[in-house]
């Protein structure tokens, strides 16, 4: 796969899990590491990527240039002593100092790396996991009636028309069972998901699975949405976001048909749009 997929002003939609491995040398903290880039801004420096932390790793980090967060997939990575295994999450903002970062079994890990990233002041180092965080309901778009969230970037504005905090948003999604959105939206900045599990479908893109990314720039519509068996998917921004709606073609009858159609058996495969059924010919429910 090219750089291409990299790019955040133009729309992804890729799987993680079919990226090469490369060593990488552009950062000290990533230094040594096997790494797969996910998204890259070429203005500020901010970038996403997977790491596969070897075994006994350890890394003294100079936070000067930039905010870094670790969400870990697998294994275990520590910050100053304390570790968190699958689903911890490692913030280190700007201009905290030297930390001691290192890993007794190894890790699989996406790092948020983000030089510009404004952060509050006297912000500090946290180490959590996602079982500790609350999970919270949406508040202020109906249409996401149903879905919710833990936040790991704080503080994170959960309520009204813009959600996060300064520096965007980091958070946990998970919609349930039978979720649907027939219609598309946009957002004013861009916005980047990787899907940690279940099924999502999202026209004109295709089915959604493990290790899918999403990336979608500011002014770029994209939806509608639905699931079968529910979907959780880890989302970052860099600014405020908002949501703001408009009708999709046949939304309501390709959200309908895509859940009458699907299995609960099955084991979920990312698939293009072009390698799917046309939902609009199935008799939508309760027609």
């Amino acid at each position: 796969m090219s750089d291409q997929h990299t790019k955040r002003d133009e729309p992804q939609f890729y799987n993680v899990r079919e990226l090469d491995w490369e060593a990488d040398a552009d950062s000290a903290l990533t230094h040594g590491i096997d790494v797969r880039t996910l998204s890259v801004d070429s203005n500020s420096g901010s970038k996403t990527s997977m790491l596969r932390v070897p075994p006994g790793w350890q890394h003294s980090h100079d936070a000067s240039d930039a905010t870094a967060e670790l969400f870990v997939f697998e294994g275990d990575v520590a910050l100053n002593g304390e570790s968190v295994g699958a689903g911890g999450y490692l913030f280190v903002p700007k201009g905290s100092g030297t930390s001691d970062l290192r890993s007794t079994r190894g890790a699989q890990a996406v790092l948020f790396f983000n030089p510009d990233m404004p952060i509050p002041d006297g912000a500090e180092l946290n180490a959590t996991r996602l079982w500790q965080e609350p999970w919270i309901d949406i508040e202020g778009i109906p249409a996401l009636h149903g879905l919710m969230f833990k936040s790991l970037r704080k503080p994170d504005v959960t309520e009204g028309d813009l959600h996060g905090g300064p520096g965007g948003l980091l958070r946990v999604a998970s919609l349930p069972a039978g979720f649907a959105d027939a219609n598309e939206h946009v957002h004013d900045c861009w916005e980047e998901l990787i899907f940690i599990g279940g099924d999502l479908l999202m026209p004109p893109r295709g089915r959604i699975a493990r290790g899918t990314y999403l990336g979608n720039p500011g002014g770029f519509y994209h939806a509608p949405m639905t699931t079968q068996a529910g979907s959780l998917m880890l989302v970052q921004t860099l600014a405020p976001t908002n949501q703001i709606p408009r009708p999709y073609p046949d939304g309501k009858l390709i959200v309908d048909g895509y859940r009458d159609w699907g299995s609960f058996l099955a084991e979920t495969e990312q698939t293009d749009w072009d390698g799917l059924p046309d939902f609009t010919e199935r008799i939508p429910v309760g027609a």
